[in-house]
């Protein structure tokens, strides 16, 4: 019964803490509106999976993170470069019609699928926001994580949880996509897209000189 209570809380958790729209879910809408729904869940498989590495840090880890706290620093500087390598990229990336994405499937997956997951592992917040909540379930009697079953379940509710969510933006997208496509140029979305990325990587650089 404990087990599926921590599994329960930290999906929640997981699924709460992934709704923020930053450059993992900015991908995930990126490759719905030039692609199609299928190479989005690929993308948001991809942006989920980085949660193994987080979470399981947060529980094994947590000593070391406070001894070594240049880790720490690392990640938020790293993150920094590749949000505008990207951001740049799209930016001169043209539109390709929809008979050479059909036939570019697997390769169109796999690197939505490589570039989430690299975004997700460059996100500053990713190992940090682990550890808080790692702190907080051992505060608790009912959700402590006292043996491996109970840090197997943390694990897999926190990577089901950010799939959730990244799932629900990449459908959310996907049935608004005729819409949105009516309104606007495949091209616009693309230079929003790009400045998107750019701007977030200068708000990190912001952050990280404060």
């Amino acid at each position: 019964m404990k087990i599926l209570w921590i599994f329960t809380v930290t999906f929640i958790i997981g699924c709460l803490g992934s709704i923020y729209p930053g450059p993992v879910k900015l991908s995930i809408v990126q490759v719905v509106m030039q692609k199609n729904l299928r190479v989005g869940i690929w993308a948001a498989v991809g942006a989920s999976l980085p949660e193994i590495l987080g979470s399981a840090l947060a529980i094994y880890s947590f000593r070391w993170l406070q001894q070594v706290p240049d880790v720490l620093i690392w990640f938020q500087w790293s993150v920094i470069p590749i949000l505008l390598i990207i951001g740049f990229l799209t930016l001169q990336k043209k539109s390709t019609p929809d008979v050479e994405q059909q036939e570019s499937a697997s390769p169109a997956n796999r690197s939505a699928f490589t570039k989430a997951m690299v975004l997700n592992l460059c996100n500053p917040q990713l190992v940090p926001f682990w550890l808080v909540t790692t702190v907080w379930f051992n505060s608790k009697p009912g959700l402590s994580l006292d043996s491996f079953g109970h840090e197997l379940f943390f694990i897999i509710g926190a990577t089901g949880g950010s799939f959730a969510m990244n799932y629900l933006y990449a459908k959310l997208t996907s049935v608004n996509r005729e819409r949105i496509l009516d309104k606007i140029q495949p091209q616009t979305i693309r230079l929003l897209t790009g400045w998107g990325f750019i701007l977030l990587g200068v708000w990190q650089a912001v952050q990280a000189f404060a």
